[in-house]
């Protein structure tokens, strides 16, 4: 019995330990995963726009929800950062629709954690090329064989219209 609960004892703090240890990692590492994240999303922004710099995009506040990360105004376009869910991982995403005449003008897949092949076409230029020009409240193409993966983007992107039309 004694044995039993010097093991017991032991373990619990062995796993005491990792605990802190983790939690001690995670508190280093976290600020620079999201630094290297704003850092990408920066990039893609000035990559969509090179004309402009990190200034002129202007971060609204307040309007997100389980899909949108974050908002950006440029000009008379409104950028949403969009997370949705997918068939695995989901995909991560720029849209930037512009609020005169509600056209998509620019999608930007930044990540895709689908099934390659199917899932990640999202992330491809006929998929791009079908959304870019396209009013963002109407009927938007999926992908044959991918519709769990571009059915979310699809609904991602009336969502930030919907989000859109509340703003101007």
């Amino acid at each position: 019995m004694k044995k039993a609960i010097q093991l017991g004892l032991f373990l619990a703090i062995v796993a005491a330990l990792a605990g802190g240890a983790l939690s001690y990692v995670n508190g280093i590492t976290a600020p620079i995963i999201a630094e290297n994240e704003l850092k990408l999303e920066k990039e893609s922004l000035l990559s969509m726009y090179p004309d402009a710099n990190d200034d002129e995009f202007v971060l609204i506040d307040g309007l997100t929800s389980s899909t949108i990360q974050k908002v950006y105004q440029y000009n008379d376009y409104y950028i949403f950062n969009m997370k949705v869910s997918g068939y695995k991982d989901g995909t991560n995403f720029l849209v930037s629709i512009d609020s005169t005449t509600g056209i998509i003008d620019q999608y930007q897949p930044l990540s895709n954690g689908d099934t390659k092949g199917l899932g990640s076409q999202v992330m491809d230029e006929p998929f791009i090329a079908s959304l870019e020009g396209k009013e963002a409240s109407s009927q938007l193409d999926t992908i044959s064989g991918a519709t769990v993966s571009s059915t979310p983007v699809i609904n991602g992107i009336h969502e930030a219209y919907e989000v859109m039309k509340g703003i101007k």
